[in-house]
């Protein structure tokens, strides 16, 4: 897909049409021209090929970025963590900007961490990551799928408010862990209400991946 002037959007490919429409939106604030890609039409139907079925959902995930690639798309951004965690896509058609990207580049600089993540597959891939490139990092995983369905549901603030994570936040500050890691992109839009909610510091894994994806995108270095 070209855009004004010739240049190719930035291909956004997320689980559902939510996070796929946020990662879209946080680009265009950038300045950038994007267009979003759902694998899935809801949290239950992404999770279910992603547990039931994820031969099938790698298959239609490298099938889109072949699609996107023939119609003149040079990057993608993967806005969804726990599909980053079952699709391989370190080698694929187009060079994707994904979560995994973000935990390589964050775990290093990090002792320990509690990670909250969408639902457990995407607690698998954090965990794998940080093994490969910090193998000593202390980490506690906690997945809240029913937080995600809450922001779906279309009020993020009451979803955050009746979920477990205000007290899951206190918790890792009993624990002397050195950040919170929000690993799943949903969480982006109730940052504001979770860094309120927490005296340690917050590593939003979706800011993050805006960030490096408009950076590769103008062509920019990226660092770390």
């Amino acid at each position: 897909m070209m855009v004004d002037g010739g240049r190719p959007a930035v291909a956004v490919i997320a689980g559902t049409p939510y996070d796929s429409g946020l990662g879209a939106e946080l680009l265009r604030a950038k300045g950038l021209a994007t267009a979003p890609y759902a694998m899935a039409g809801s949290p239950d139907e992404q999770d279910s090929l992603q547990y039931r079925d994820p031969g099938a959902l790698t298959a239609a995930f490298h099938a889109q970025l072949h699609e996107l690639r023939a119609r003149g798309t040079e990057l993608a951004m993967l806005f969804c963590n726990s599909l980053s965690a079952v699709v391989y896509h370190d080698a694929s058609a187009l060079p994707v900007v994904s979560p995994v990207t973000v935990y390589r580049e964050v775990f290093p600089e990090l002792r320990s961490s509690l990670v909250i993540t969408g639902n457990a597959q995407a607690v698998v891939g954090v965990e794998r990551t940080a093994w490969e490139v910090s193998p000593g990092h202390r980490m506690l995983g906690v997945s809240d799928p029913g937080l995600v369905r809450g922001i779906e549901a279309g009020d993020p603030e009451a979803a955050f408010s009746t979920s477990h994570l205000p007290t899951t936040l206190r918790l890792a500050r009993r624990l002397d862990l050195d950040a919170v890691v929000l690993a799943c992109t949903h969480f982006t839009s109730v940052l504001p209400l979770i860094t309120a909610s927490c005296d340690l510091p917050v590593i939003d894994v979706g800011s993050r991946l805006v960030e490096l994806a408009a950076l590769a995108a103008t062509g920019s270095e990226i660092h770390g």
